[in-house]
């Protein structure tokens, strides 16, 4: 076997054992609660299940979201299984959406920009007084700002300025990043039919 087929198949066997090993990022590991202690659990992943956070009704966002947007989520053992050497609960963050302080609707955002963008209106409203200032000098920097202005807030580009979420309805139009780091998802290079 020469020299470079062994480096291939170095490099293939270390990619599937980072593959195998790796699920989850270091951030998202989940916690074992044993009693009063927390231990790395020992089922491995899909040999367990978490519970969605409770969802707030006022806020539509998940209980307990705090300004870094993770929230721990409750897991148990897939039955029959064993988990921290008996059946226990685990604890694993997921992403959330933080509206908290001063709710900012998202609604009212795109419609200021709109009809009132002109006068800086939305952005004193989202809190960045100095835009809005000087978005009503220049008549919304004669009108090229304000629609520059209604296409960022419409996409969510931009937000309110204390890095909250926008409040927006349960099934209203979030945009959110879809991202996965599923090893077995299969990609192809065909448009879709």
């Amino acid at each position: 076997m020469d020299p470079w087929s062994r480096l291939f198949l170095l490099w293939l066997c270390a990619s599937v054992m980072a593959v195998a090993g790796g699920g989850l990022s270091s951030s998202d590991e989940p916690r074992c609660r044993c009693g009063d202690e927390l231990r790395e659990p020992r089922c491995l992943p899909g040999q367990f299940y978490c519970v969605s956070p409770e969802m707030d009704p006022t806020t539509q966002s998940a209980v307990g979201c705090g300004k870094e947007r993770r929230v721990r989520a409750p897991c148990f053992a897939a039955p029959n299984l064993t988990c921290c050497d008996s059946q226990c609960v685990f604890e694993q963050e997921t992403p959330c959406r933080y509206v908290r302080g001063r709710r900012y609707n998202y609604l009212v955002a795109v419609a200021l920009s709109l009809f009132l963008g002109m006068f800086g209106i939305d952005r004193f409203y989202l809190g960045y007084p100095a835009l809005g200032l000087a978005k009503l000098c220049t008549l919304g920097f004669l009108f090229v700002g304000q629609l520059v202005d209604f296409l960022l807030i419409l996409l969510q580009a931009v937000g309110p300025a204390d890095r909250s979420d926008y409040f927006i309805p349960f099934y209203g139009p979030i945009l959110r990043e879809v991202n996965t780091t599923d090893p077995f998802l299969p990609v192809t290079d065909q448009m879709c039919a």
